[in-house]
């Protein structure tokens, strides 16, 4: 008996407390996979039985034992909407004052509209405004955060998390119906979509909705701790019923409220939810149109931001390079369903009970590519890839890196470049060319001196400075080799064999170049993470008469990182976890 009580002490906490966030293009399943860890009874999940003999493979038997185990640990979480958060900052104001802001954010006769929508199909709904709005204020202190010492206050913020969905739905049903010009990206969108966008990113450029004002740092992560509040005030509840907290914050599309949980909760998972593009393109295209979605794409992963953007705005791309765990969910026809649910069970139950199967052959290889990424000293992206057989064993490992010999970026140093300093680590066109030098001195002879360095090293990024000078865009001005390109010349330069019908991992996706190589090869799967926006995939990788030549490309999905060392470690010996139960 208490050796039990020892082994269950073990996973205790894991059985406890366990928070996952969501990330994901719009369109991309993070709303179905809320909605699956939402739901109550293990019976209600859409699951297959599995097979109890006659396994076909080590993941059927792998499936048999997570099934096993979730039907007799199953917890719902309760999931925390961002967008519930940004509207919890919407609701310190009065419903007039919101509407005032509105006002400044669209234009009057618009906000007009939504408020005259809203009273006149919601007869409450200034009332249930004011009651939320007057409950936060006694919630929340001045400083907007939350007295986690007032048993009254975490109580309280509780039953106004409970309310927030309701309320919002009701604007969101109204403003989503009413479309708005948006003049940055030439299109017409929908008013709730760009109003929450725009909200959120005032929430983190200076700390409310109200107007804009000066970017303070100290705000950026805003939203992430009102989320944080909210997670306080349900475990304080949780605690007095007994019941586990198990929560999903749904969606985090900001990297720095990524970061923010993961920096605090050792207990915290992102989890990155993708579909192949065209897949989300048909979902979105029922509601969407193509210059809308095209508008949406360019807000929610924007190619390159600047300043304080970096820190206030939505980079759905940079969320996905931050994720412990990559969900893929296919088209939603029946056989398909079970795919994304059988994930999700597999990754909460290794949450609470770490180790109880092994990874599969395509995690181990991509954690290889993830761990090979971090040699990288490029500025801008570290991408690792791995080059197997066709029995995914490694031939090859590369990252995105200079020519062997040559400095890596993030150890070059501009003001060495200013005072004529290490100059092995430069090239000769960057001593020699006039131009270069002047540029430099322009924008580098001030920064290097800058305070605000605090010891850090003043590298900068060779394919940025030559592109401004020249005003050419080219992937190739970079320094680097690609990671892909890095692996392949690894088998030429040590005599490796041959990967025909191999195997290529990247923790990003291929280019275009990158691609070819991979087609000449004779690679015959290509897994990535994250695509590049570019048209490797429907130009290169699936062009000429014979597809069967063709590399398949897949979407990877799996336990990454500390994510996958934390699911996969076992925390006691299965032996001798066994042993305990069985009482030798």
């Amino acid at each position: 008996m208490e050796t039990e009580k020892a082994i269950n002490n073990i996973y205790a906490e894991r059985e406890k407390f366990i928070i996952i966030g969501l990330t994901g293009r719009t369109g991309s399943g993070c709303t179905t996979v809320g909605d699956i860890l939402k739901t109550e009874k293990f019976d209600d999940l859409w699951l297959r039985e599995p097979k109890t003999t006659n396994f076909d493979s080590a993941e059927e038997r792998k499936y048999q034992i997570i099934y096993s185990y979730a039907k007799n640990h199953w917890d719902s979480f309760i999931r925390i909407s961002m967008t519930d958060m940004i509207f919890s900052f919407v609701f310190q104001y009065s419903f007039s004052e919101f509407i005032n802001i509105l006002s400044n954010i669209i234009d009057e006769s618009l906000a007009n509209k939504i408020k005259d929508q809203l009273t006149k199909k919601y007869n409450a709904v200034e009332a249930e405004f004011e009651y939320i709005h007057n409950e936060l204020a006694t919630v929340f202190k001045f400083d907007n955060s939350l007295d986690r010492d007032n048993k009254e206050s975490l109580l309280k913020a509780y039953n106004v998390l409970i309310r927030l969905p309701s309320i919002q739905t009701k604007f969101r049903e109204i403003m989503g119906k009413i479309s708005y010009y948006d003049e940055e990206n030439e299109s017409s969108v929908s008013t709730f979509t760009y109003c929450l966008q725009e909200l959120g990113n005032r929430i983190r450029h200076h700390g409310n909705i109200s107007q804009d004002g000066a970017f303070s740092g100290a705000h950026m992560f805003a939203i992430a701790r009102r989320a944080n509040d909210f997670i306080k005030s349900i475990h304080y509840v949780n605690k007095k019923t007994g019941r586990p907290s198990f929560i999903c914050l749904d969606a985090i599309r900001n990297p720095y409220e990524a970061t923010y949980f993961q920096d605090r909760y050792s207990s915290f998972y992102l989890v990155a939810v993708s579909t192949d593009d065209e897949e989300r393109k048909r979902r979105l295209g029922n509601k969407l149109s193509y210059e809308q979605i095209k508008a949406l794409d360019d807000k929610e992963y924007p190619r390159k931001l600047k300043g304080e953007k970096k820190f206030t705005n939505q980079d759905i791309g940079a969320c996905m390079q931050l994720a412990d765990i990559y969900l893929y969910n296919p088209r939603e026809v029946t056989e398909e369903k079970y795919f994304i649910t059988e994930s999700i069970i597999k990754y909460t139950t290794l949450m609470k009970h770490p180790g109880l199967i092994t990874p599969t052959s395509v995690e181990r290889c991509m954690q290889i590519a993830y761990n090979a990424k971090l040699n990288s000293g490029c500025l801008s992206r570290q991408v690792g890839a791995v080059i197997t057989d066709s029995n995914y064993s490694i031939k090859a490992v590369g990252w995105n890196s200079v020519a062997e010999g040559q400095v890596p970026c993030n150890l070059r140093n501009a003001e060495n470049f200013l005072i004529n300093k290490d100059e092995s680590s430069f090239s000769t066109y960057e001593i020699e060319d006039k131009e270069f030098g002047n540029h430099m001195s322009k924008k580098y002879g001030s920064k290097v001196k800058c305070n605000a360095l605090a010891g850090r090293l003043c590298s900068y990024c060779f394919k940025d400075e030559y592109e401004e000078i020249t005003h050419q865009k080219n992937q190739v001005h970079t320094r680097s080799l690609h990671a892909e390109e890095n692996a392949f010349l690894q088998i030429v330069k040590y005599g490796g064999e041959g990967i025909k019908g191999g195997k290529l991992f990247t923790s990003a996706s291929s280019c275009v170049l990158c691609s070819k190589k991979a087609f000449q090869l004779g690679i015959k799967d290509i897994y990535y993470i994250d695509p590049y926006p570019d048209i490797a995939t429907t130009h290169i990788l699936s062009f000429g008469k014979d597809k069967t030549l063709c590399p398949k490309c897949h979407l990877f999905y799996g336990a990454i990182g500390r994510a996958y060392t934390c699911l996969y470690t076992q925390r006691i010996a299965i032996k001798d976890e066994l042993s305990c139960l069985y009482n030798d």
